[in-house]
């Protein structure tokens, strides 16, 4: 499902910037006081709309691309590649802000620590970028700005707030919502909330989403609090080790630690 470049949007961004193209021809013929009228442009703005129609499809399926690439970056990319994003972004034309979203951009911040920045961020934005999915996640995006802050309420607000959130839908949001929730619990230490979000990671298909599953089992030592601690599947050398590259990637020393432990007792001659 596509965040950015839905039909409607669509519409909407064609017919504003069509707008725009009569009204300037209306206050050209007006300021030349010409003796034609507007109707006599009439094949003039014709093949406008046409050329902005087709402009400001790409421009979304690009915005589209843009986000996914972002919220991805927020996930997996290292500091060096989040940094790199944000630079881009500041770089962007105007016109291409026209039909941007700074979403993605936040994201990435937050993943840098920069929660000020972020919230900016997500304050600014064409308002062409309102409503549908993109609200649901600016409501992630809040949420994650929410434990950023590091307190004990903002943990359980973020927590709370994504519990109640449906999923969009789209796949790469839905994987950041995920691992805004996942890195929450883990600083938040609830292990009961732990488990019941494991359960339902662990009997996904989803390789991104399975890496989390095995960051809770592992911080939380989920398999020592049960009673059905035998019938727990073993963890993989392969699992252990995306996992450890994730956090790696941002920092989580603890947890790169305790995931490194669990893989020495897997493949013990393994290179760490």
């Amino acid at each position: 499902m596509r965040l950015v470049a839905t039909w409607g949007r669509w519409a909407v961004g064609t017919v504003a910037l069509a707008a725009g193209f009569v009204v300037a021809v209306q206050a050209y013929v007006t300021f030349t006081h010409s003796e034609r009228g507007l109707e006599s442009f009439a094949s003039l703005i014709a093949g406008f709309v046409v050329v902005d129609a087709g402009l400001v499809f790409a421009g979304l399926r690009s915005e589209e691309a843009r986000l996914a690439r972002e919220l991805r970056t927020a996930r997996t990319g290292t500091t060096a590649l989040r940094g790199l994003v944000i630079g881009r972004r500041q770089q962007a034309p105007f016109l291409t802000r026209l039909f941007a979203t700074k979403l993605g951009s936040a994201a990435v911040l937050l993943a840098e620590g920069d929660r000020a920045a972020a919230v900016e961020s997500m304050a600014g934005g064409s308002p062409l970028m309102r409503g549908g999915r993109l609200d649901r996640l600016r409501e992630i995006i809040d949420a994650d700005a929410e434990r950023a802050t590091g307190t004990s309420v903002g943990l359980e607000r973020c927590v709370g707030r994504l519990r109640e959130l449906p999923p969009t839908g789209n796949r790469e949001a839905d994987l950041y919502r995920t691992h805004v929730m996942v890195k929450a619990l883990l600083e938040q230490g609830d292990a009961d909330g732990a488990l019941e979000l494991y359960r339902m990671l662990a009997a996904t298909k989803d390789d991104d989403e399975r890496v989390y599953a095995t960051w809770l089992r592992v911080w939380f030592e989920l398999e020592a609090g049960t009673d059905d601690a035998d019938a727990w599947p073993p963890l993989t050398e392969g699992e252990l080790r995306m996992a450890t590259l994730l956090a790696r990637t941002h920092g989580a020393d603890k947890l790169v630690e305790l995931l490194g432990a669990r893989l020495a007792s897997v493949a013990p001659t393994a290179s760490q």
